[in-house]
């Protein structure tokens, strides 16, 4: 990849500012240069061989030049004009051969938007991002981190275009395929779910396809330790990775693994109304006597662990222990 020098605007390899041509030239005693560079109105990020990730202050862009043109350092720098034309005076030492060298040039800066910038103000995005389940704190929750993931990306070109809140959930749209992809995998590896992305052709360029995606999360409505009726038969929810969810029975004996896809029509039971915590009054065996949170009697219960506290269900009229491991 190719940028131009900050000197003459002569194309030269990305990884420098400055031609080599233009380098030779700023050791020679007396010559005024002209630097150019292009400030980005919006979001102040600064065109110096390439586009800063943030905005960048005028000092530092200064001292880049000192640094990288004039091979500069423990330099001092004086600046007089307006701000789009810059006399500096400088000097400081030479990091080629240990000298003191001074002299000055014009920083000449013109307003440029940045591609980051140019993008989001078209709206421009490559990935819809689509957050579905149960309307709810924990959905909100799970919205909230993934917001973080884009937020917190180091990347400029990762930015959320704008958030549509619907019936179903919600719609992010986002202006990186690759990084929506990654972010959507990180939603179901924490909370669980299942994940689902189609793509569809929105345009041509220089003879390549280019593609928007939208990726589906489904959450589930239901959570770890939730409690679950299939069949008549109770179980709680021990885990939920990605979309493969570990249930544990009533009896506290077995286990069974489902794909969230095979589950058959199921209850959850999870709040106060049928699930509460009650207090062991005393013990016989594996039964427990405790104070029933739902009417406040003595009750016993088939609970084998031997803490001092338990999470009973209400079917019906009857109560059960729920189980731990």
């Amino acid at each position: 990849m190719t940028t131009k020098c900050i000197v003459c605007g002569k194309e030269v390899d990305r990884s420098t500012i400055i031609c080599e041509d233009c380098k030779r030239v700023t050791s020679a005693d007396g010559f005024v240069r002209s630097i150019k560079i292009k400030r980005c109105p919006n979001c102040g990020s600064v065109f110096l061989g390439g586009w800063t990730e943030k905005s960048a202050k005028e000092d530092d862009v200064i001292t880049s030049v000192l640094h990288d043109v004039f091979s500069l350092r423990e330099s001092k720098f004086q600046v007089s004009g307006d701000e789009y034309n810059r006399k500096v005076t400088f000097n400081g030492i030479s990091s080629q051969n240990g000298e003191n060298k001074e002299g000055q040039f014009f920083l000449q800066t013109s307003l440029s938007t940045c591609p980051v910038c140019t993008k989001k103000l078209g709206n421009y995005y490559e990935a819809i991002i689509q957050l579905r389940g149960d309307r709810g704190e924990r959905l909100d929750s799970i919205l909230e981190f993934l917001i973080g993931l884009i937020e917190g990306s180091p990347s400029r070109d990762v930015f959320l275009t704008k958030m549509d809140r619907i019936k179903e959930g919600y719609d992010l749209y986002l202006s990186e395929k690759q990084y929506a992809r990654g972010a959507a995998r990180k939603v179901i590896d924490r909370f669980g779910g299942t994940l689902k992305e189609t793509s569809h052709l929105v345009g041509m360029k220089k003879g390549t396809e280019l593609y928007r995606i939208t990726v589906s999360i489904r959450i589930p409505n239901f959570q770890k330790s939730d409690i679950l009726e299939m069949k008549d038969k109770l179980y709680v929810v021990m885990s939920i990775k990605g979309d493969l969810v570990t249930l544990l029975k009533f009896d506290g004996k077995s286990r069974e693994k489902f794909k969230l896809q095979d589950l058959e029509e199921y209850k959850v039971y999870r709040n106060e109304d049928d699930v509460r915590e009650a207090d062991v009054l005393y013990r016989q065996g594996h039964t427990a006597y405790i104070l029933d949170p739902f009417d406040f009697k003595e009750r016993a219960v088939v609970y084998s662990d031997k803490s001092n506290k338990v999470r009973v269900i209400k079917v019906g009229d009857e109560v059960l222990a729920v189980p731990t491991k």
